[in-house]
């Protein structure tokens, strides 16, 4: 049957439109968008897709044409993240975001410079310091310098803009100046020698000081001190020169020393004197005068040793009787002593006796005072024995002792011992003498002016 063109007409678009449905299906297929799965450290961060907020992480994006996206994350106190992804039709993709944590930037700068700086706690560094990842947010920073008092300021930071930071310390420390007469002394501050005087020291902590200055050959200076910081302090001292020590000997001891013509002591002397040139003089009694000159040092000793040379002799000098007082030029020098009182004495002697004309005097209450003069020369020993008279006694009896009642039993005398027997002797005429015993006086009386002779 002859097919008319009409439904051949037809029969074709039947077929194309058969053919055309599922070419259409296939391409819808291929036009369909992919998926986005936004991930972040931390979450909650925003999600901006090719400038679209699609909110926040953790975050699924539907329907992403194929192609290149910009994702971008943003979250308050952490750094913008940017990556670009590539989507193909129906794929399901992941991405993560890691954000780092906004920090801001800081410049400290101290006067005085090179302070120590801390944040929070932490050593950062010293001054000019420049600090590149400080965390948003306040933070405490501490200065401190030596010779300085710390000092603490708060500091915020809101973004990355940087911040200039100024501090400015003050000193904690005193001025000290420290000077001595005379100059040169060592200074010790605290246990530590720091100088000798004069010296200027411009940082000394406040609070309390021990300050001790020693110069040699004066007497040390030690003192105690508080300061304040800004205090000016000045420490002026007058150093005590030590005394130096003379000692002065002598062959023999005992000689009299003068000091620049004024008496000191006798030898062995031993004194502390103030620094400076004496004048030293040696007496003694029968020796030549010596005259040195010294020099005392401050705080060491000098010694010094006479030898004296003798100027003078001895003399000994015995006596008849014993018991005669010796003078020489008019100056007691003993007694001279025996045994028995009419026999010779022992000698006396006289030392030092100075050299030249002498005059001696012996004297004893009875006897006719005797004077002599000599001439002695050094070291030489004069040996004198000297008999004193004895001065004559008027015979005047003072006693009368009877041994019986007629006249020639009466004696008349002086009485010139008494035994410790009881005898009595009497001197009855001039050198004639008597001895009676207790059994022969009668009795013994005696001779005044009323008794008949």
């Amino acid at each position: 049957m002859p097919v008319k063109k009409s439904s051949l007409i037809l029969l074709a678009a039947t077929l194309i439109a058969g053919l055309m449905v599922p070419a259409c299906r296939l391409d819808q297929e291929i036009l369909r968008g992919g998926q986005l799965y936004v991930t972040s450290t931390p979450a909650d961060a925003t999600v901006i897709c090719d400038g679209v907020n699609l909110g926040q992480t953790p975050a699924t994006v539907m329907d992403v044409a194929a192609g290149e996206h910009l994702l971008i994350l943003h979250k308050s106190g952490w750094s913008d993240a940017r990556k670009t992804v590539v989507t193909q039709p129906g794929e399901r993709q992941s991405v993560d975001f890691k954000l780092e944590p906004l920090t801001g930037l800081l410049l400290i700068l101290s006067e005085p410079s090179a302070a120590d700086i801390d944040l929070d706690g932490v050593s950062a560094g010293k001054t000019p310091l420049c600090l590149h990842d400080v965390a948003l947010g306040q933070h405490r920073l501490t200065a401190s310098a030596h010779g300085h008092m710390p000092r603490v300021i708060t500091v915020n930071v809101a973004d990355r803009r940087p911040q200039k930071i100024e501090i400015n310390l003050a000193s904690d420390s005193a001025r000290l100046i420290v000077e001595t007469t005379p100059a040169g002394a060592a200074i010790t501050l605290d246990g530590a020698v720091i100088g000798k005087t004069p010296q200027d020291l411009p940082a000394i902590i406040s609070g309390k000081h021990v300050i001790e200055l020693a110069l040699p050959g004066h007497t040390p200076f030690r003192n105690e001190f508080s300061v304040q910081a800004g205090d000016q302090r000045t420490i002026t001292t007058k150093l005590t020169p030590l005394p130096g020590k003379l000692t002065v000997l002598s062959t023999p001891p005992g000689a009299r020393i003068y000091l620049n013509d004024q008496y000191k002591a006798e030898t062995p002397l031993s004194a502390d004197m103030p620094a400076g040139k004496y004048a030293v003089r040696a007496e003694a009694r029968g020796f030549d005068p010596q005259v040195r000159t010294n020099t005392v040092v401050i705080g060491t000793e000098s010694v010094m040793e006479f030898n004296m040379v003798r100027s003078s002799g001895t003399i000994l000098i015995s006596t008849e009787p014993p018991g005669i007082d010796v003078y020489l030029d008019g100056e007691l020098q003993g007694t001279t002593r025996g045994p028995l009182k009419n026999s010779i004495s022992e000698q006396l002697p006289i030392d030092l006796v100075p050299r030249g004309k002498r005059v001696l005097q012996f004297t004893r209450p009875g006897y006719f005072d005797l004077t002599r003069t000599i001439d002695i020369q050094p070291k030489q020993t004069i040996i004198l024995h000297e008999k004193l008279k004895l001065r004559p006694i008027p015979f005047v009896p003072s006693m009368i002792i009877r041994t019986g009642i007629n006249a020639e039993n009466t004696f008349r005398g002086i009485v010139r011992e008494r035994f410790a027997n009881g005898d009595i002797k009497l001197e009855i005429e001039p050198g004639i003498f008597k001895t009676f015993t207790p059994a022969e006086i009668l009795s013994i009386e005696p001779i005044t002016n009323s008794v008949a002779p």
